[in-house]
């Protein structure tokens, strides 16, 4: 079978839709909780902070031309070490799968469908997104190309609808917040920008090499304008109490929205529709990515019987959390913590070891 490949703006398609569903409506309760008003500072220095990590996967692949993640890390780390590397990454990735599809099911059951069993929300969003992430990486790339301009557009038609009733003086002043609040701000912010390290099972189908680079960090640029746009916007229509008192602000502003005229009214559900869009395209790569690794692991030829099998599991540990206040507390704070790894310190010590490595066989 011919290997598939993907052109530069599916790879920027790809990113932005996998790295913005994860925690986009709670971002600005979460970054105004740890920082006030300046929770747009996390959102820069994350952006900033994310666009190495995205030079350094890619001056891997540079290094390695021809190959793929796991021939690198292989190649790299040895098998021992790089199978454990796997585990963390599996482990990341369907906590992560469990996470954004049990928030799914409390948010679609809270304002779309109150009298349908959450466990059956659930279960129909991991089997249909199990539909997609059977197939190989370009179906999933063409998936994601045709969610991305309704993730911008997300963004942008909370931004339009929000300006009648918005008063910018919310935001000032700015430079207020302790910054010993720092750390906890960068934690909720990098989380937000997880989902990046897709680029390691991606990269080695891009049709344009030379243009890869330019392509990720274009990306990562997009998802920090849209984080910042989101928040300020959040910030001009409620109090920093308010925003701090609601879990999810951004639906709230869709809800408070009533154009002159009746041209559009009820924007919770129009946003939420929006939404359950954008959660799938962040899903299906993520849920590809663990098929791909447990092929890999067992040497399979194929990796859709693991997302099967990944159903049930995904499922059960999705329902464990009695109630959001547990999965918002003991899953988000696990998934917090593997984040760290997986998007920071595995392409860190890949690059570093693989500098070392081809120094010494010079």
């Amino acid at each position: 079978m011919k290997d598939p490949k993907i052109s530069n703006i599916q790879i920027r398609a790809i990113l932005v839709s996998t790295i913005i569903g994860i925690g986009i409506l709670s971002l600005p309760n979460q970054l105004a909780t740890a920082m006030d008003k300046d929770g747009w500072i996390p959102i820069v220095l994350s952006g900033l902070l994310i666009i190495p990590m995205i030079i350094i996967i890619n001056k891997i692949f540079e290094a390695n031309p021809g190959k793929d993640f796991f021939m690198i890390g292989n190649e790299t780390l040895g098998k021992f070490f790089f199978t454990i590397i796997l585990i963390i990454y599996l482990t990341y990735y369907i906590a992560v799968c469990s996470y954004i599809s049990r928030l799914l099911g409390e948010l679609i059951k809270g304002f779309l469908l109150p009298e349908t069993p959450i466990q059956l929300i659930v279960f129909l969003f991991i089997l249909s997104s199990s539909y997609v992430a059977v197939s190989e990486i370009n179906i999933i790339a063409r998936v994601s190309y045709l969610i991305y301009p309704i993730v911008i557009g997300f963004g942008v038609l909370l931004f339009l609808v929000s300006l009648p009733g918005s008063d910018f003086t919310n935001i000032l002043p700015v430079f207020q917040s302790d910054l010993s609040q720092l750390p906890e701000g960068m934690k909720v912010a990098l989380f937000s920008f997880a989902g990046f390290e897709v680029l390691f099972f991606t990269i080695p189908f891009v049709e344009d090499n030379r243009r890869m680079t330019k392509t990720s960090i274009s990306a990562i640029v997009i998802v920090t304008g849209l984080y910042l746009v989101l928040f300020l916007v959040t910030l001009t229509q409620f109090s920093i109490q308010q925003i701090k008192s609601d879990p999810f602000p951004l639906l709230m502003i869709a809800k408070l929205i009533d154009l002159p005229g009746f041209f559009l009214q009820n924007l919770d559900g129009l946003v939420m529709s929006i939404w359950v869009a954008v959660i799938f395209s962040t899903f299906t790569p993520l849920y590809y990515s663990s098929g791909k690794i447990l092929s890999k692991l067992f040497k399979t030829k194929t990796h859709a019987i693991f997302i099967l099998i990944l159903v049930p599991v995904i499922y059960f540990i999705a329902l464990r959390p009695k109630s959001i206040v547990e999965l918002n507390t003991l899953m988000s704070s696990v998934v917090n913590y593997l984040s760290g790894v997986v998007v920071l310190i595995v392409p860190i010590i890949l690059f570093v070891v693989g500098r070392i490595r081809g120094r010494n066989k010079q």
